[in-house]
């Protein structure tokens, strides 16, 4: 008989239903479980994404006495399901959700999710380890002294004031290990393998689609270069990589950053890719950075139509982005850029001039990461004005919205809120991804093949575990029945 490994905490990641990239591990998650194994809780984390257990009866094993569970906007169902489950099991134990879903649904959430007991905001380190602390050590610490938590007392739900984290450099590294899963990662066209580190936190931008910076207020933070490349040898020592994506909102920020990093990554003679802003380099950057290994960089122009990048407050121009893609070709530095069709008040007569620009610069973009239909996320700007515009209601749930089967038209599987506008509907967006696909430039055969394939198996896989979870259903009524 196998025995039980009871751990202090659990921590869970939903799975994904369709995933266009690659899978990478929870940094959120993985970065939590740092601080609680620094403190010596013993932690367990899952993804969903490869975990293959009876998740029931190994909750019954572990015995965790406080459960996380993070997860995103279209995954959020998935993150309500996990914690049905616990709850089902393990009812006494506080069960805390987090992430950028959780952080702008709070209310939200706790009033119609009764299976979440607490909601942490923002980032989501400390306050869970003060969770522990009180419900794992029984400390005398009450909840309304920790930091960015939410939670229901008597029939209301407090929010407590957030604190950021001002040193990152405090931090330990993400527990990586602790994630077993198949993670494997390609950098784009030299198709090695290759991981990926976050060096900063926060954005100074606010595009209306991204709540970037506000899920991380005040500015953008840095850690050090010791900091990262200790991070950097920790993976280069578990995976045989040769080279790093570097998953910051905008890596460009600070041109110090920048060239420290440079100067900090040349000698382990790795590939990299970073996301930049047209406006945050020029070629001597460029430069330096080629010179250091980078050989990929995105940039998210969104639409060629001025007026709108106005209305959307992404402050750059078309001129700029002009600039860096000669610099870049010029350099030989790969580029991916992000097209997004269907902002509010766009015409499709603007979105079939993008289309065109998109087919003139086949020859000078490498990539083009085209998504078609705005997606609304809680806590963006988007979201609000779309509540003033009367698209919809102001007491819009998170929780009982489900997306109509026509966005599967859209490539969007998951259960995300499409804008559906009068002058641009589904009609007329399903007609640009057909131009698009036509084109040639939604992807290439090899990326479109390889979607396909990593997403049958987490099909089958998704659907396996389905019946799994019905077969228990079934064996407890038959139990209860007797």
């Amino acid at each position: 008989m196998q025995q039980s490994i009871p751990y202090n905490i659990l921590l869970v990641y939903p799975q994904e239903r369709v995933n266009a990239f690659y899978y990478m591990i929870p940094l959120g998650i993985a970065s939590i479980a740092a601080v609680l194994l620094q403190n010596d809780f013993t932690v367990k984390a899952i993804d969903f994404n490869f975990y293959k257990g009876d998740f029931r009866r190994d909750l019954k094993k572990w015995k965790p006495g406080l459960i996380g569970i993070g997860g995103t906007t279209g995954t959020r169902n998935g993150s309500f399901n996990i914690a049905r489950m616990c709850k089902e099991i393990l009812p006494d134990i506080p069960v805390v959700y987090g992430g950028p879903h959780a952080t702008f649904t709070a209310d939200d959430t706790l009033n119609n999710i009764k299976d979440i007991d607490f909601i942490v905001r923002n980032e989501g380190e400390y306050s869970f380890l003060s969770l522990a602390e009180i419900q794992i050590r029984k400390e005398n610490i009450s909840y309304q002294d920790i930091p960015g938590i939410s939670f229901r007392e008597d029939s209301s739900i407090i929010h407590n004031p957030g604190k950021r984290i001002d040193d990152l450099n405090k931090l330990p590294l993400p527990a990586r290990h602790l994630f077993k899963g198949n993670y494997k990662i390609k950098l784009d066209y030299l198709g090695i393998e290759a991981d990926f580190l976050i060096t900063s936190r926060g954005c100074p931008f606010n595009c209306d689609f991204c709540a970037a910076s506000k899920m991380f207020p005040g500015g953008t933070r840095y850690r050090c270069m010791d900091h990262i490349k200790k991070e950097i040898d920790l993976i280069l020592s578990q995976k045989k990589v040769k080279a790093l994506k570097l998953f910051d909102s905008t890596f460009t920020v600070s041109r110090k950053h920048v060239t420290d990093f440079c100067e900090m990554i040349k000698p382990y003679d790795l590939y990299w890719e970073c996301e930049v802003r047209a406006d945050t380099v020029d070629f001597e950057l460029l430069s330096i950075m080629k010179e250091a290994g980078c050989c990929y960089i995105d940039i998210g122009l969104e639409t060629t139509d001025p007026e709108i990048l106005r209305s959307i407050y992404k402050t750059i121009t078309m001129n700029q982005i002009e600039n860096v893609l000669n610099w870049c070709n010029e350099l030989d530095i790969k580029t991916k850029v992000f097209f997004t069709f269907g902002h509010i008040e766009q015409t499709y007569q603007s979105c079939l001039n993008d289309v065109s620009y998109i087919k003139k610069n086949q020859d000078r973009i490498n990539f083009f990461a085209t998504t078609v239909g705005i997606r609304i996320y809680p806590g963006t700007s988007l979201e609000k004005k779309v509540k003033e515009a009367g698209i919809i209601s102001k007491n819009f749930s998170w929780v009982k919205y489900k997306a109509p089967k026509w966005q599967y038209l859209l490539f969007e599987f998951e259960d995300q809120l499409i804008l559906n506008q009068k002058q641009l509907n589904y009609n007329k967006l399903f007609k640009i991804v057909l131009k698009l696909i036509f084109n040639g430039t939604i992807g290439s055969f090899d990326y479109i093949n390889e979607l396909l394939i990593i997403n049958f198996k987490k099909t089958i896989s998704r659907i396996l575990l389905k019946f799994r979870y019905s077969f228990y259903y079934i064996r407890k009524r038959v139990e209860l029945l007797r």
